[in-house]
């Protein structure tokens, strides 16, 4: 009864902190629950960076991030650092340590959200989910009790809510507006190099959109599922569009 109550309390204070409702709050030991959520957390974001072969300094970043977070510090951000490395190999037992993480926090609860939240948002940093990175995060969100369609607005909230905060916190060293993780970025998007005249952003953009708006598909007969990610499309590339403009000093 008292590991209950113990894990009860943890949960409910790192669901205030990771959702921004109460950053400071005070985090009791979780015990074993705080251990499986540790180890399933930071062994996600691994897998995640390494999908693509490398690891960026924006990455690593963004999981220090997340260790400030969840107040990790001494033998639990050693065992987060440890999590995160066996997490990059592809024969780790990463869903196990989800489905263990899963029945702790509950399935379709709020600290289940922040958790495919905080997966998404990392996913995001090298600019629209790859292929290879979607159907991981497929799989994640069925973990903790999420269908396609619901981890698709999950994600692309995630997107948005990632970009926001980028606009709107100068104080934060990753997040900083127009730092090159987002400049790169933006440029993949619009399918552009670095040394591109300002004239070819719009016409890119302007090209971009021209292919991928979601109007295009109003009354085919398409799923609700592509309409969303045509959307989520759409908003990537006109995110990036506005960050190149405000990078550039251009009128958008």
């Amino acid at each position: 009864m008292l590991t209950a109550l113990t894990s009860k309390a943890y949960r409910k204070a790192l669901t205030k902190r990771l959702s921004g409702f109460s950053v400071a709050a005070d985090l009791p030991s979780g015990g074993r629950a705080e251990q499986l959520l540790i180890d399933a957390m930071f062994m996600a974001l691994g897998r995640l960076a390494k999908m693509d072969g490398r690891v960026t300094v924006g990455e690593i970043n963004y999981a220090e991030q997340v260790m400030k977070r969840m107040a990790l510090c001494g033998d639990k951000r050693r065992q987060a650092i440890i999590a995160y490395d066996r997490g990059k190999h592809p024969d780790s037992e990463l869903f196990a340590a989800l489905d263990s993480a899963a029945r702790v926090v509950g399935r379709r609860s709020a600290l289940a959200k922040l958790f495919l939240q905080i997966q998404c948002e990392a996913a995001y940093l090298k600019g629209n989910l790859r292929l290879k990175d979607k159907m991981l995060l497929r799989d994640v969100a069925e973990e903790f009790g999420y269908n396609k369609s619901e981890f698709l607005a999950i994600a692309s909230a995630s997107q948005s809510e990632q970009y926001q905060r980028a606009q709107a916190d100068p104080r934060s060293a990753f997040f900083k507006p127009h730092s090159r993780t987002f400049i790169h970025n933006a440029y993949r998007i619009l399918q552009l190099e670095p040394e591109a005249e300002d004239g070819e952003i719009r016409r890119a953009y302007l090209r971009m959109m021209s292919r991928y708006h979601p109007d295009k598909l109003a009354g085919s007969n398409v799923s609700a599922s592509a309409l969303r990610e045509a959307q989520e499309h759409a908003m990537a590339i006109r995110n990036a569009y506005e960050e190149l403009c405000g990078y550039r000093k251009l009128r958008a």
